[in-house]
């Protein structure tokens, strides 16, 4: 799923390249593609800003790479300066530009492989419709103005399509596989499709914003987030599923309570897909339990799609889109009647952690929560 932006000047173009740049980190790819004049250099610059690199930045043309220091302050390509970083951080950035270069033309004298496979270097490349082979994992940015593009009042508007291809994202395509190997039942795939609903129509609305937002990660984790949901159910009666419920399937789900039992269907998922290398999924359905925002809020405030799947989650009862009220509401009379005083504290706190998250989210997004249906 593509992240669409447009810029009418160069120095919004900077500006989103600014904001991706916070998404990197140590084995970042980027690619770039679009025509001459599209605006690749400029959001390059955006990015090395967004490093803090400073001076000029230009486009490598005829050397193909400029590199930068992010550790020492010292950039090798053409004396920039940039700030000091935190040893945590990537110790370089490589600047290619592969305008020279015809497709499959050999890469590895210009230093390219050996880079690519840094893992603490961030790599953007120009022009990357020149290479012969993609790298495992990237974002790619394709930019274009000019013809299918809008014209604004102040000239042409770019667009940018952005893009993460990660192999630590479970890819739709497995989705169904992963529901039928848990046995996930029909109406908690239900459930997961109006959460997934829920998360793409904020985050469409926070991109329009100009927030980076990865849709991909968002789609699949809030599909995913209550696969072994059947795991933890509080009560089980074959009677009470809409299904129709084999016996096989009956024995498949009493085999599911029995081997992860005491444990919460998130944490059984997480750790399933995190065996599976699919890291970046597993980290954004572990934590979307109600208890988790009070337990780790720094968490929220640090990863959008994070906060995103859990919101999301909060605005679906059973399979229906309701308002986060109405969803509370309903959490209390399902797990509160017979509860401590202390829980049914701690369950009040959540709530207004809940309620302040909603109204970050939706904070200059230019929708109101109940424009989500």
């Amino acid at each position: 799923m593509k992240s669409i932006y447009h810029t009418k000047t160069p120095e919004e173009t900077m500006a989103l390249g600014q904001k991706l740049a916070k998404r990197l980190s140590g084995g970042s790819v980027v690619l770039l593609c679009g025509d001459l004049g599209a605006g690749k250099t400029h959001f390059t610059k955006g990015i090395a800003r967004g490093l803090g690199i400073q001076g000029i930045i230009k486009s490598p043309t005829f050397t193909y790479v400029n590199s930068y220091s992010l550790i020492e302050g010292k950039g090798k390509g053409d004396g920039t300066e940039s700030l000091p970083a935190p040893s945590s951080q990537p110790h370089a950035f490589h600047h290619y530009d592969l305008y020279r270069l015809s497709p499959g033309d050999d890469l590895s004298s210009i230093g390219l492989d050996d880079s690519l496979n840094d893992p603490e270097a961030i790599n953007v490349i120009e022009w990357a419709d020149r290479l012969q082979e993609l790298p495992k994992d990237y974002i790619q940015v394709h930019l274009k103005t000019g013809g299918g593009v809008v014209e604004s009042e102040e000239g042409s508007v770019h667009e940018l399509a952005i893009e993460w291809y990660e192999s630590a994202i479970v890819p739709e395509s497995e989705v169904q596989d992963f529901w039928d190997e848990w046995k996930t039942p029909e109406h908690v795939r239900a459930h997961c499709r109006q959460v997934a609903s829920v998360a793409l129509q904020l985050g469409q609305a926070m991109i329009h914003a100009g927030k980076i937002i990865d849709l991909n990660a968002l789609n699949t984790a809030a599909l995913l987030h209550d696969m072994s949901r059947v795991c933890d159910f509080k009560t089980m009666d074959r009677n009470h599923f809409s299904e129709p419920i084999t016996d096989e399937k009956w024995d498949a789900w009493l085999q599911l309570r029995e081997q992860f039992k005491g444990q919460r269907h998130g944490d059984i998922a997480a750790k399933f897909l995190k065996e599976k290398g699919y890291h970046r999924t597993a980290h954004l359905i572990a934590h979307h339990h109600f208890v988790d925002l009070l337990g780790a809020p720094e968490l929220f405030e640090d990863d959008l799609e994070l906060a995103i799947v859990y919101y999301a989650d909060k605005r679906v009862k059973h399979d229906q889109i309701v308002s986060v009220t109405d969803r509370l509401a309903d959490g209390r009379e399902r797990y509160l009647q017979n509860a401590t005083p202390e829980k049914v504290k701690t369950s009040k706190k959540i709530e207004t952690l809940v309620l302040n998250l909603e109204k970050k989210l939706f904070e200059g997004v230019g929708i109101e929560p109940g424009d989500i249906k």
